[in-house]
């Protein structure tokens, strides 16, 4: 067999893709939802929006915004630095050599850095197929999972009073069982626009309900009452 060298292992490569650093939402409870109300109430009174190798590994690697990676030959430099096990570089090596000694086409020699103005050789790694196979469906699964346990409820500002209880029942109901819930509010087409008063029972009875359930806001609410306004919740776990 082979030598391999410079393979990067399972529990490293997971770390890489499920504990990057990620932006911290500020606490849930930060956010005054009775002070933005009142303010966007009476604005409405007033006047009544590092790189991609293109392939298996798009998902793990890299965002569509960012430039094609490259692999193997089409790297296209003579020499190339590799990230070792411990996450620090090896001196530089020619591809051709470390070509020959991979396991091929188990695995695959993946360009990280772009390419430079300087003579510095680009930053790579050897990843094995099987194991960003892996880690695609354990990411899909994950992003599965998030997908499912967010909610969306659509009232109307001039919702019916029953039909309004019921549709509050629903949104502590997803909160009890842990669920983010999506609550958008929002005007119907063709149909009158709602009044001050309207408005604020509407919100009031949503806001109040999200209490009851001992949930708060996971981020600031989006939009303007009377028109369309989106209030996210969760329950404190």
């Amino acid at each position: 067999m082979k030598h391999i060298r410079g393979l990067v292992s399972t529990t490293q490569v997971l770390r890489w893709i499920f504990l990057a650093p990620q932006t911290i939402p500020r606490a849930q409870c930060a956010y005054p939802i009775h002070n933005q109300i009142s303010l966007q109430l009476r604005t409405f009174n007033s006047s009544c929006a590092h790189f991609r190798y293109r392939g298996p590994s798009s998902a793990a690697f890299g965002s569509p915004d960012m430039p094609e990676q490259l692999k193997d030959e089409a790297i296209g430099t003579q020499y190339i630095r590799l990230v070792n096990e411990d996450g620090s570089l090896d001196p530089p090596e020619r591809l051709t050599n470390i070509l020959r000694s991979i396991e091929r086409p188990e695995n695959f020699v993946l360009q990280l850095s772009p390419k430079s103005r300087t003579d510095e050789p680009p930053v790579c790694k050897i990843v094995n197929r099987a194991l960003l196979r892996d880690m695609e469906r354990a990411s899909a699964k994950a992003a599965r999972a998030t997908k499912a346990s967010v909610k969306q409820m659509e009232l109307n500002w001039a919702i019916d009073n029953n039909d309004l209880t019921y549709r509050l029942k629903q949104i502590t109901t997803f909160l009890d069982k842990g669920a983010k819930v999506e609550i958008t509010l929002m005007r119907k087409k063709h149909k009158r626009p709602p009044t001050v008063e309207e408005v604020k029972s509407v919100i009031d009875k949503v806001l109040q309900t999200v209490k009851d359930a001992g949930a708060l806001q996971t981020k600031p609410m989006e939009g303007e009452p009377g028109k369309r306004l989106t209030i996210v919740v969760k329950k404190n776990a």
